[in-house]
């Protein structure tokens, strides 16, 4: 695939005791971009949040001069041309994020069909997010703010991101031409620890957004798969 131009691309894994799963996700890394690797290793919980190790690595690719930031989780594996197709959509379309499509979700299949799977020639945008894997450009980022670190260790701050995205009349959007897998499960994240941060989601917006507990509520059946 031709690529009009080549761009800084900063690529942001999260290392959290799974230096197995992390190398298979980063062997699966190809690219005709200039591609730069930001691990932020959290196996010993140096940072108190997946969002404080998300904007630690996105502020490290910023300060390296980024054009684009992959986010990604160590549980997944690329195709290869998932990276410059998530460039090409994006810049194409002026989309400031964007996630690939998980092939185990789209189309049942497993971590052994995707480096042989054909992608589509033109794909399907669609305008969900879906926060396993994401694109991210500086200037939305700049705009948007980084991540609420207050949600510890995990758990509403894609839901948080979600709702200032929309407040600023921006989405996250999925493609199918650029396709990925992803392993999933469940995030470890005991119930305790979720309802405390589902509470403080509702607590931070009640004032400014009257309907926070339905639409809280929603994301979290939505990231359910219910």
């Amino acid at each position: 695939m031709p690529v009009a131009r080549r761009v800084r691309l900063g690529a942001v894994f999260v290392n959290f005791r799974r230096p197995d799963l992390l190398i298979a996700a980063l062997n699966t890394l190809e690219t005709e971009h200039r591609l730069k690797l930001f691990i932020v290793d959290n196996s010993t919980g140096r940072f108190p949040s997946l969002a404080a190790s998300w904007n630690h690595g996105i502020n490290q690719a910023l300060a390296w001069g980024a054009d684009w930031v992959l986010v990604s989780n160590d549980d997944v594996l690329f195709h290869p041309l998932t990276l410059d197709r998530l460039v090409e959509r994006a810049t194409e379309k002026g989309y400031g994020f964007l996630c690939p499509v998980d092939v185990q979700k789209e189309y049942g299949l497993g971590p052994e069909d995707i480096a042989k799977l054909e992608p589509p020639d033109v794909g399907e945008d669609r305008p969900e997010a879906n926060y396993a894997c994401f694109l991210l450009s500086p200037a939305l980022y700049r705009e948007v703010g980084p991540f609420d670190e207050a949600f510890a260790p995990a758990y509403f701050e894609d839901a948080d991101y979600n709702l200032r995205l929309g407040l600023l009349g921006k989405r996250g959007m999925t493609t199918t031409y650029a396709p990925y897998f992803h392993y999933g499960g469940s995030s470890g994240v005991p119930v305790s620890v979720a309802e405390r941060n589902r509470r403080y989601f509702i607590d931070k917006w009640k004032d400014q957004i009257p309907w926070v507990e339905a639409f809280v509520d929603w994301e979290r059946e939505r990231s359910n798969g219910t």
